[in-house]
């Protein structure tokens, strides 16, 4: 389907959904060559940062970090999320999200290998059953597979871990990755047994923290997590850690398109 056509299908599904006082008419459009969003006056986009495998055989591929610019210039991703209303809102903003992050990855030349997206600790205490088919019927019409796609659920000590898990475990059944992403502190066994992740995201404020840092890769370790990285950290601090991935600004910074090693481009299991 021709991208045109896709984003008035996407545009028309949620106004159907959502219903026009939650969806506008034109939501989702094209903007210099990319696809943006907007969103309470907010022009909503996407920024891609490589994580980067300090070895071969471990996966290669791209977090798609959300863009919020208003009439005063850029904000905090957080700013738009500030702004939901209603549980309903709030899932409508988080799948806009990542239908422009899917959306853009699609219109890249070369294939980033998996595709990181973030999803908010909120929108699972908002959706109740059947975590993921939603945004499965979305990636399908983008050419993606959720195979190809790594869901980062941000460290949230407030969710309840029965119902973490029962998300989780739909979003595994239908084929998506997951990562614990932020984590600035050892997590109760209860999340890491209810998440069980493909990969660990340690927060940059462990960085400065050595002692919580070995902390928390010693739970990474013992719950057999496969994927590691420290965001912010240099590929000879990574090394030295024993992870297995970089995402840092000072090795790879965001950017608009897919970028990284060739090597790694389209792989991944």
């Amino acid at each position: 389907m021709p991208l045109t056509e896709l984003l008035h299908y996407f545009n028309q599904e949620q106004r159907r959904q959502y219903g026009a006082h939650i969806a506008p008419e034109q939501a989702l459009r094209m903007d210099r060559g990319r696809v943006s969003a907007d969103y309470a006056g907010l022009r909503l986009g996407t920024r891609f940062q490589p994580l980067l495998p300090l070895h071969p055989d471990q996966p290669y591929g791209h977090e798609a970090l959300l863009t919020v610019e208003g009439r005063a210039g850029a904000l905090s991703p957080s700013a738009a999320f500030m702004l939901p209303t209603t549980g309903e809102e709030f899932v409508y903003l988080d799948r806009l999200c990542r239908t422009v992050h899917a959306l853009n990855f699609l219109l890249q030349p070369n294939s980033g290998g998996l595709l990181g997206l973030n999803i908010h600790p909120r929108h699972l205490a908002s959706v109740r059953g059947d975590h993921g088919l939603a945004f499965e019927r979305i990636l399908r019409q983008c050419g993606l597979q959720p195979e190809q796609v790594m869901l980062e659920i941000r460290h949230d000590a407030s969710l309840d871990p029965a119902d973490l898990a029962r998300a989780v475990a739909s979003y595994r059944q239908h084929g998506y990755r997951i990562a614990l992403d932020h984590l600035a502190a050892p997590a109760r066994p209860a999340i890491w047994r209810a998440i069980q992740p493909d990969m660990v995201k340690l927060a940059p404020a462990l960085g400065q923290r050595p002692d919580d840092r070995d902390r928390v890769l010693d739970q990474a370790q013992r719950q057999k997590v496969a994927q590691r990285l420290l965001i912010g950290v240099t590929c000879d601090d990574a090394q030295a850690l024993a992870l297995t991935h970089v995402q840092a600004d000072r090795v790879a910074p965001p950017t608009a398109n897919l970028s990284g090693p060739t090597w790694r481009r389209g792989a991944f299991p």
